[in-house]
């Protein structure tokens, strides 16, 4: 099981590569209470000193994900040294990319509160290549007078960039399970999918897991069935062929990947391993299976359960055969891809990944569209 906890904890000492200090600041007990409802001076600039720690990057994929997993984009820890209470409204943008996040606090003397934010991107704005934009962020009082103002550059990539890992200081923090947003099972193309690989069913239907009372056997024949329906509509109606393409700029703190989200491997009709496991992945997801990413430091193919009752029960599948070989065979390689994963002790280790979507859907991890 994946330990949302201490994956947020990390990921909130990944992304804060630096806290950009714009003014130093006595603390006080940050567990006394704000007041509410006081009255509320004109307050003294000199008496609100302010922090400012925000993230230097916007990764679509993980930015998305943020207000599930209770990560902020940019913190304001906001000290008031004076001796009235005051009230303060702290917005945020990211220019041009997202909508104005507001809030408004109010602080009693020698208090110091923070107010995280994370501005909603708007999907339509979100770049396909790597841009430069700024945050923008503005602390004005009661009366409107700007306690402080400013912008700071930001690296906005593009929306299609996975993130496996970011680097901390020497150290590297894993950060796979966000391949999950890739996982679409609501986009229109994948329901038109799995409508289109009915036709390839012997019963012209997609079920999903309805064979309660089917025998180890019977359920094998049953779910596998599906997912080649699956396959064989890709290879026969989408034409769906292996292109490598995994191309995406970062710095050197960054390990990224280029993964065309299903729609894309679907309208163009073709995908490279992680593009063509993401898409099977959604297609399955689509029809309330359980689908699995297993991720080597070369490599990525699907697994899925073949009973649902039973987790361990689990096949695999090679999905950059789709264009050249049978079911059967993908099947076969995709097993066999699996148990030397596990006999090898990547797995067990960590150095290989199998990754459950049931698990990553628990863990606040959703489809990006």
């Amino acid at each position: 099981m994946i330990n949302l906890h201490r994956m947020v904890r990390l990921l909130t000492l990944i992304f804060i590569f630096g806290s950009l200090i714009l003014s130093s600041a006595c603390i006080a007990d940050k567990d006394e209470p704000v007041q509410q409802g006081s009255s509320h001076p004109t307050a003294v600039k000199s008496d609100i000193k302010v922090d400012v720690v925000p993230m230097q990057s916007v990764t679509p994929a993980i930015y998305l994900q943020m207000p599930n997993l209770n990560i902020t984009f940019v913190d304001f820890e906001i000290t008031n040294n004076g001796d009235n209470p005051v009230r303060l409204s702290v917005e945020s943008d990211i220019q041009g990319y997202s909508e104005k996040a507001i809030d408004t606090v109010d602080i009693s003397p020698h208090t110091t509160v923070v107010v995280g934010q994370t501005p909603i991107l708007k999907p339509q704005s979100i770049p396909i290549e790597i841009a430069n934009t700024m945050l923008h962020y503005r602390i004005a009082d009661s009366s409107g007078v700007v306690i402080q103002e400013q912008t700071l550059p930001i690296k906005m990539y593009g929306r299609d960039t996975m993130l496996w890992a970011i680097q901390e200081g020497e150290d590297w923090t894993d950060t796979s399970i966000f391949i999950g947003a890739f996982v679409t099972p609501h986009a229109p193309e994948i329901d038109k999918l799995v409508r289109q690989a009915a036709e390839y069913h012997p019963s012209n239907s997609m079920e999903g897991y309805q064979c309660s009372k089917c025998s180890d056997e019977e359920w094998s024949e049953y779910t596998m069935a599906q997912v080649k329906a699956v396959y064989e509509a890709l290879q026969q109606d989408y034409r769906l062929k292996y292109i490598n393409s995994t191309i995406a700029f970062s710095n050197e703190s960054e390990a990224p990947q280029r993964v065309r989200l299903p729609a894309e491997s679907i309208s163009t009709g073709s995908s490279n391993c992680i593009d063509g496991t993401v898409l099977y992945a959604s297609a399955l997801e689509s029809m309330d299976m359980h689908p699995y990413i297993v991720i080597t430091p070369t490599h990525a193919f699907l697994c899925y359960e073949i009973n649902p009752d039973d987790p361990n029960t689990l096949a695999g599948l090679e999905t950059t055969m789709t264009a050249s070989a049978s079911f059967e065979d993908a099947t076969e390689t995709g097993e066999q891809e699996l148990a030397e994963e596990m006999s090898n002790g990547n797995i067990k280790s960590g150095k290989s990944k199998i990754l459950s979507l049931q698990q990553l859907r628990a863990s606040g991890i959703l489809p990006m569209k």
